[in-house]
């Protein structure tokens, strides 16, 4: 059965003419039902933010001189950083998917224009192989292969 919440939890501004029932917690909530998975996903929102501080770290030992850029290079050469990248890189896949792939194809408008979009068991898979060749464009990039 789902617990009490907080008394005042959803009570409005000013009373109404009918009264409302009490608030109660979802009876799943937090581990049942979808509810770990938004969670996990809001949660990602914390690697998102040491990633952007890592960024302006690297702007900062830019910024200080080629000594200050290698030392920061031979820091992140260390094997903690490495397994943090290579989870950072699952996360955001999990997430682009969930975001990218799941959402997408639930948000396509009815129609655009004359025009009807595809059936919506085919918007995932369209929406992978876009995601795919991005992917491996910027890979390819990166890896120096194409300037």
């Amino acid at each position: 059965m789902a617990r009490m919440a907080h008394p005042q939890a959803m009570q409005p501004a000013k009373p109404g003419p009918t009264r409302t029932a009490a608030a109660r917690m979802p009876q799943k909530f937090p581990t049942g039902g979808r509810y770990l998975s938004y969670i996990a996903f809001g949660a990602t929102s914390f690697i998102y933010l040491y990633v952007a501080l890592q960024v302006l770290r690297m702007v900062n030992a830019l910024a200080s001189g080629e000594a200050a850029w290698n030392a920061l290079l031979e820091s992140l050469a260390h094997p903690v950083y490495l397994a943090f990248n290579a989870f950072t890189f699952l996360v955001l896949v999990w997430a682009g998917w969930r975001f990218l792939i799941k959402l997408s194809a639930k948000a396509q408008p009815k129609k655009v224009g004359p025009l009807r979009p595809p059936p919506a068991q085919a918007v995932p898979p369209l929406f992978g192989a876009l995601w795919l060749a991005a992917s491996a464009l910027v890979i390819v990039v990166l890896w120096g292969i194409f300037p």
